[in-house]
């Protein structure tokens, strides 16, 4: 009764906390502005025509935007009376469309698809082909939160048909970003990634600060999915920043939830209780079930971890209703698997069995790869739990299969790209050849035309000589005779040497060929061997986390586990750093934009406030002048994270880390500088090298895989910069990065 009591209370406070923030000056009262300019325009329109339609369908707009989902059905279907009265039949589309938006918000699907097959209705009968297939679209959007991935397929690629022949960025944007999330969904990694990667290029285009907010929080996705909770983090901080600059009550929602999931991963509970439990007080405002109910599912975890079960119950519950009331198998099915572990975690078998049967039905359901497997690997530690260690170990059998069947689909797409890259630079070193034999032909043809012309000179100076010859009666006949003998030995010599360069300069170019093989096999060696490596780790996880549900386990048991876990962990970092190597050394092209650097710096630092906590350091940050660049942020943000990473990691704790930015004339240089260990005088010949273990050891007992510096000197070479090391042995080091203002991508191009 108490613990329901505090609940409540956090709640009440939560929601004071949320209602202040939206009465303050913000940018949800600007929004709020431009519902109360709208709404006076319409009111003090006095003429019923199209123009007051396209008003009220924008105002239920923004009103969806702000979560006021009552008053933008009612505007919605005002415009749509009067565009029947008049006969606009695009006005009656653009509303359909408008509340079949606010409808799937609502979590209400079957009638949002039932809006939105209007909207097509009408689109399709005045051939407005574009907003038909932005209609398409939306339809996709509904059937991916019903977890029906085939039939949201479907629907992008006839939108996308139609988009081919009828051009719009904006709408092409909608059906990459979408199609990238419903594979995402079905586990397909790569495919959606290479969606969200089209999907970034198009915005480009467009320049909106929405699209490419929404391309980087499914980016944020992609990386929770793979255990990257850092760069998620990252990702799901800027995509919520920019939803409150850009008003969006709903997306600020999503936001919350994102970087409260974040903080999740990141084993961060109080901070993710404090996102979430903000995401669902605005979800319960805006009245949106789907995002409560995924809310609740991730407060559940959350407090599980926390150690409050009754909370974590009472959330998962709450978790599971909604998900009912509004049909939505998606997030059912991850609240069944979250409760299923919390009754796991706390014995309660007969709960833990009930909740397990109906997630694996519901993931069967979806046709959702990911739920699926997690499904197997909470039966098969249910089994465990339950002593049934055969059947246990054959649902992680099923785990473990559908889990190599995702990876498998990777790893084969890996191979064709590698083989459709072999082919490509097969093809472009033929066009090479056949371009310099071209100039060989066309050399040899204006040696002709030389040597044609030599030759005439020569026979003219031949007759010449000849004449004199006669006319001086052959007096140096023999002088002239030993003259030639010495320039015909001379060109003999010479042809010799000519052909002897050219033997070594064709054995030359085949070791460079054979070389150029040579790297690109290792590289793909080492990408195939990374990934192969990978698997059986995970299965050796996976099979610890069985073995730890056992409550008889001795002390020394527990800490072999721990062991065997850690040696699984830093296996795979040390393969994602490999990936990440081969990866930067291979590409090229860079994606270059304008950064200001001292608030992108600013903005990077405050994500270590955990690990400087936690060794009780101090990161100070000092600049003289606002600096800008034009480089690749994401390898900027790579180089800087690794560097700064590694501080933290040498310094004991109390220690001091300082980051500076200085403005030279044509570069900036940005220096970092800990009072670590340092690096013996014997290791500084050797500190970009792969693999290289230094004398200096981290003070957490973190890991180090001996490739971070190897890949930040990479990187700093790949946008044009140049990066020293200053140490003393015992009394710390500072890195020193300098790097040119603006880089152009021919620039890039040329150093690479």
């Amino acid at each position: 009764m108490l613990r329901d009591v505090f609940f409540l209370l956090r709640c009440i406070v939560c929601s004071l906390i949320v209602a202040f923030s939206l009465l303050s000056p913000s940018p949800l009262r600007a929004q709020q502005n431009k519902i109360d300019s709208l709404k006076a325009l319409i009111s003090q329109h006095n003429n019923e025509d199209t123009l007051l339609v396209n008003n009220m369908v924008q105002l239920s707009r923004h009103l969806y935007w702000s979560g006021n989902y009552d008053e933008a059905l009612d505007y919605a279907q005002r415009a749509r009376s009067l565009s029947r009265t008049l006969g606009f039949q695009k006005g009656e589309g653009i509303a359909w469309l408008a509340s079949g938006h606010t409808q799937l918000r609502r979590g209400k699907y079957d009638s949002a698809l039932r809006h939105f097959g209007n909207a097509r209705a009408s689109f399709a009968a005045i051939n407005n082909y574009r907003s038909l297939a932005n209609s398409h679209v939306y339809t996709g959007q509904a059937y991916d939160y019903l977890a029906q991935y085939d039939k949201a397929l479907e629907h992008y690629k006839i939108a996308l048909g139609i988009i081919e022949e009828y051009p719009d960025d904006a709408i092409l944007f909608k059906i990459q970003n979408s199609t990238g999330v419903t594979y995402l969904k079905k586990g397909s990694y790569e495919t959606a990634l290479e969606y969200y990667l089209m999907s970034l290029k198009t915005c480009e285009k467009l320049n909106d600060k929405l699209y490419y907010a929404s391309t980087l929080n499914n980016i944020g996705v992609v990386y929770i999915d793979i255990l990257q909770y850092d760069e998620a983090l990252k990702y799901f901080l800027r995509y919520l920043k920019t939803m409150k600059e850009l008003q969006h009550t709903q997306s600020i929602a999503v936001g919350m939830l994102n970087v409260g999931e974040a903080h999740m991963n990141l084993q961060h509970y109080r901070e993710a209780v404090h996102y979430l439990d903000s995401a669902l007080v605005i979800y319960r405002q805006i009245d949106e079930k789907r995002g409560q109910s995924l809310a609740h599912s991730n407060l559940g975890y959350s407090y599980k971890n926390l150690h409050d079960y009754s909370n974590a119950a009472t959330h998962y519950e709450h978790a599971i209703r909604i998900a009912e009331q509004i049909k939505s198998n998606e997030a059912l099915v991850k609240a069944l698997i979250g409760a299923t572990e919390l009754y796991l975690k706390i014995g309660d078998i007969k709960k833990a069995s009930v909740h397990m049967d109906r997630a694996q039905v519901t993931a069967k359901i979806t046709g959702s790869m990911l739920e699926l497997e997690k499904a197997y690997l909470f039966h098969s530690k249910l089994d465990s739990a339950r002593g049934n260690y055969r059947e246990a170990y054959q649902w992680f059998k099923k785990y473990s299969a559908l889990n190599d069947s995702l990876f498998n689909e990777s790893k084969s797409r890996q191979v064709l790209q590698m083989r459709e890259l072999y082919e490509s630079e097969k093809k472009d070193k033929e066009i090479i050849l056949l371009s310099e034999a071209k100039k060989l032909e066309e050399a040899k043809l204006s040696g002709n035309r030389k040597l044609l012309w030599v030759s005439v000179t020569f026979l003219t100076a031949i007759i010449i000589g000849i004449l004199y010859w006669v006319y001086v009666k052959s007096r140096h006949s023999k002088v002239l005779t030993a003259q030639n003998e010495k320039i015909s030995d001379a060109y003999a010599a010479l042809k010799k040497l000519m052909d002897k360069v050219e033997d070594q300069n064709r054995m030359l170019a085949q070791k460079n060929e054979t070389l150029e093989d040579l790297h690109r096999e290792k590289d793909g060696l080492i990408g195939v061997v990374a990934h192969d490596l990978r698997s059986p780790l995970n299965r050796i996880a996976g099979l610890t986390q069985i073995l730890a549900f056992n409550s008889h386990l001795s002390t020394e048991e527990k800490e072999i586990i721990t062991i065997i876990q850690k040696v699984c962990k830093d296996g795979n970092g040390l393969i994602r750093d490999l990936l990440d190597i081969n990866q930067y050394e291979n590409s090229e092209a860079l994606n270059i934009t304008e950064i200001s650097l001292t608030h992108y710096v600013s903005s990077l630092l405050g994500h270590y406030t955990h690990q400087l906590d936690k060794k009780d350091l101090k990161m100070f940050f000092e600049y003289e002048t606002e600096a800008s660049i034009k480089t690749d942020a994401s390898y900027l943000d790579r180089i800087l994270d690794n560097i700064i990473t590694n501080a933290i990691k040498f310094s004991p704790a109390g220690r001091n880390i300082y980051v500076r930015i200085l403005k030279q004339r044509e570069t900036v240089k940005i220096v970092i500088q800990d009072e670590g260990q340092g690096f013996h005088p014997d290791d500084l010949p050797h500190l970009f090298r792969k693999f290289k273990k230094l004398s200096a050891r981290p003070t957490g007992g973190e890991s180090s895989t001996g490739l971070g510096l190897s890949i930040v000197k990479s990187l700093v070479e790949k946008i044009k910069g140049s990066i020293k090391v200053e140490s003393t042995w015992g009394k710390g080091a500072t890195f020193v990065i300098e790097l040119p203002q603006e880089i152009t991508q021919e620039r890039a191009e040329i150093h690479s």
